[in-house]
């Protein structure tokens, strides 16, 4: 049976992805030996996030036994298969093109990357670099970036149950905006609160992001402090898990109900150019912007 994805819906919002994830999903419990089609006809433009999503669920399938295969309907002249292309999605996939393309350049392009705790600080700083060298960030942002974006990564690795994690991001330059997203499929925030808490799976997803509520552990102040930093920088914050999504900008705090994901996708739009106090979430006890930067360029006394 062929289960056919077109990437011009797929592309049309978060909600919209999640959908086809997991029907995907859905799809393969009932007949395993499905095969996926995806069709890039009249699409002209996707967001990485939205891809990451489809690649993350691929990957879920198959680490719980299926076996992906399928075909996919492309020309060579297409944008958006040739930006997937090279940001790895094609070969993440472990996909074969028929046609070759600019596969990128790891110091120009900000790859989809996986990420396990034995190479995370390297996969940091390497997608940090990158962003620094292609984004005009004020310096405030970028410390901002650095902290929370690290915080994310560790979470993962902490909480999910699951060795490894994915990141995308891109840079638009005429709105001085970043788009990032990690995503994993691991046990999801309601599972992994209800170890020490007897929480809804919606007050579950609202008190992830308040400041201590794993008692320091890792995914109570790095959600936090992000949801801290998205306010400040007036830029949009999401996190995906469960059949709940919650949405954070300078307004509003707000949760809905999304087809399930069966772990948890931090999703975060920045303002390059929008100066933020990043002490206010970052240590009390210590300059993070001085750790930073002595990282960056050593000791500069």
């Amino acid at each position: 049976m062929e289960f056919l994805i077109r990437i011009r819906e797929l592309a049309k919002s978060h909600g919209q992805a999640l959908k086809v994830c997991s029907d995907l999903v859905k799809q393969y419990r009932i007949v395993p030996t499905t095969e996926v089609s995806i069709d890039f006809t009249n699409c002209n433009f996707i967001y990485p996030d939205y891809a990451l999503l489809l690649l993350c669920t691929v990957k879920y399938l198959e680490s719980l036994g299926y076996v992906v295969r399928g075909r996919i309907y492309v020309q060579q002249s297409s944008l958006p298969a040739n930006y997937l292309a090279g940001i790895k999605f094609f070969e993440e996939l472990k996909v074969q093109l028929p046609f070759s393309v600019d596969k990128g350049n790891d110091e120009t392009s900000v790859q989809i990357q996986k990420y396990t705790r034995q190479n995370q600080i390297t996969v940091l700083h390497s997608f940090l670099g990158i962003l620094r060298k292609k984004a005009s960030m004020h310096e405030n942002v970028y410390v901002s970036l650095d902290y929370c974006l690290n915080e994310i990564l560790d979470n993962v690795l902490n909480h999910s149950e699951q060795n490894e994690g994915w990141i995308a991001a891109q840079y638009f330059s005429t709105l001085n905006t970043i788009r990032l997203i990690v995503c994993d499929y691991g046990i999801g925030v309601h599972k992994s609160l209800s170890k020490a808490f007897t929480f809804t799976e919606e007050e579950a997803i609202l008190k992830c992001i308040e400041e201590g509520v794993t008692k320091g552990g890792g995914q109570g102040h790095g959600l936090y402090a992000t949801a801290e930093f998205i306010k400040l920088n007036r830029g949009w914050m999401s996190i995906f898990s469960g059949n709940k999504t919650l949405s954070v900008s300078e307004n509003e705090t707000s949760v809905k109900d999304i087809d399930y994901w069966q772990g948890t996708c931090v999703y975060i739009r920045i303002n390059t150019n929008v100066d933020v106090d990043y002490t206010s979430f970052t240590s009390k006890f210590y300059d993070y912007k001085k750790q930073v930067y002595e990282d960056l360029f050593g000791d500069r006394e």
